[in-house]
């Protein structure tokens, strides 16, 4: 694939696992450790018990609690699972979660296939989360930031297009029919930013999960769509108002993989609170003996309507507070997902310290840095900055992702199940493991849950 696309479609048709950078590859298998982690370690979250219990189909598609339902509830409960904790990865070009609606899908997909007496080695399995991670950035880069700025929340209504782009891949669609899966995702897509802090954000993740997967289902059995209808006249992108980039919709992969791009949390909050997350961690020892007066935080205007709550009275609104971030930073030292509780949101000394943060909006600072100063009782004043923008070197960044695999995962199924399911997902490029040992080691959940 050295030309341009002629369609949307031809990205996730035409790619081919043997057509992925070894470096893409494994930017890939990482992006499926992170998110099975926040998947495996969501799927007991609120959230997801009351989205599993309303999704009744039942079925064979393997879900990451290690229970079986039919493919459209398996890609909704998997899809809010991995975004419950709020801790998956992300994709700034795009402001996308990427992988919490693409994954639950092409899962799914692997599990139709499966039945159907197909076999989905490790390269079919990766190739089909490539192409639905390529085609869902180039779309969602290509209408950012007004997307995002107008109010809508990419991770639906840009993961949906992901979700349909690597299912449909998954099921050996043409290019054509991709297109048609694309054009049904286009006009399901919705989601709205208004939701952050609340359940239904994780929602949205595994609603686009379960329509893309619809989507290329309905375009594989010869369903009819208006064509191009992700940017043409009257589509998607138009009515919504949005600007599209057209050169960058239409960029082949060899000139930008967006996967060198992704990023993994090492927080579980928004993404918009790791900068200023990370500059507190870089004063806590400082402080840590000291009384704090003041903490003026300067961030991106941006941030105002994204993490800005200033008083969270439940561990979903904490993970969209600057200040209670802050405040746990400094006095934990850490924003784990265990310190998102509704006992956490109400203590006294976390609730004290957020109430002395004093949030600054700069127009001119980046959505990803923040700086800052920390005003003590006895006169001193600490001063720190971070850009949550800086990628790690891919050894670094495997590491981490690995790291934290263990740190979630672990607790819910036990040491041993955990470093099998982590070493099947290793495995995959080189054909060491294949669909079903994922299903297999996926399985193994009831059992550690009674560890």
């Amino acid at each position: 694939m050295t030309a341009a696309p002629e369609t949307v479609g031809a990205v996730p048709a035409e790619l081919r696992f043997r057509d992925i950078p070894a470096d893409v590859t494994d930017a890939a298998v990482d992006s499926l450790l992170d998110t099975v982690a926040v998947g495996v370690a969501g799927a007991n979250e609120e959230v997801v018990r009351l989205v599993s219990a309303a999704a009744e189909e039942s079925g064979d598609c393997l879900t990451f609690d290690g229970r079986s339902r039919g493919a459209r509830a398996a890609a909704l409960v998997n899809g809010t699972a991995a975004h419950a904790l709020d801790f998956d990865d992300w994709l700034p070009a795009a402001g996308v979660h990427p992988s919490a609606p693409l994954l639950p899908a092409v899962l799914a997909a692997a599990d139709l296939a499966v039945a159907a007496g197909a076999e989905v080695d490790g390269g079919r399995l990766l190739a089909a989360f490539v192409a639905g991670f390529e085609t869902q950035a180039r779309i969602g880069a290509a209408v950012a930031p007004h997307h995002y700025a107008a109010g809508h929340h990419p991770t639906a209504t840009i993961g949906v297009f992901g979700a349909a782009a690597g299912a449909a891949h998954l099921l050996g669609l043409p290019p054509s029919r991709v297109d048609v899966a694309l054009s049904i995702a286009a006009t399901s897509a919705a989601g709205l930013r208004a939701m952050f802090g609340t359940m239904t954000k994780p929602l949205h993740a595994g609603r686009a999960a379960e329509t893309g997967l619809l989507a290329a289902r309905l375009a594989a059995q010869g369903f009819t769509a208006a064509a191009d209808a992700v940017t043409g006249p009257r589509g998607f992108a138009e009515a919504l108002g949005i600007d599209v980039d057209r050169e960058l919709l239409a960029m082949p992969l060899e000139e930008r993989w967006f996967l060198r791009e992704v990023q993994f949390k090492r927080h579980a909050s928004c993404f918009g609170t790791h900068a200023a997350v990370d500059a507190a961690l870089g004063l806590r020892d400082t402080v840590r003996d000291a009384e704090v007066e003041q903490i003026e935080l300067t961030v991106s205007d941006v941030l105002a309507s994204v993490c800005a709550i200033p008083v969270p009275q439940t561990p979903l609104e904490g993970k969209f507070s600057l200040a209670f971030t802050v405040a746990l930073a400094l006095l934990r030292g850490r924003c784990g997902i265990r310190d998102f509780t509704p006992d956490s949101v109400v203590e006294p000394r976390l609730r004290t310290l957020a109430a002395r943060v004093r949030l600054r909006y700069d127009p001119t600072v980046p959505a990803q840095r923040a700086s800052i100063r920390i005003h003590l009782a006895d006169g001193r004043v600490l001063t720190a900055a971070a850009d949550s923008a800086v990628l790690p070197s891919p050894a670094v960044r495997a590491e981490v992702v690995r790291r934290k695999f263990d740190e979630i995962v672990g607790p819910v199924c036990g040491p041993d199940r955990s470093a099998a399911l982590r070493a099947v997902l290793i495995d995959l490029p080189a054909g060491r493991s294949d669909h079903r040992a994922l299903r297999r080691a996926l399985s193994l959940h009831k059992e550690g849950d009674q560890e």
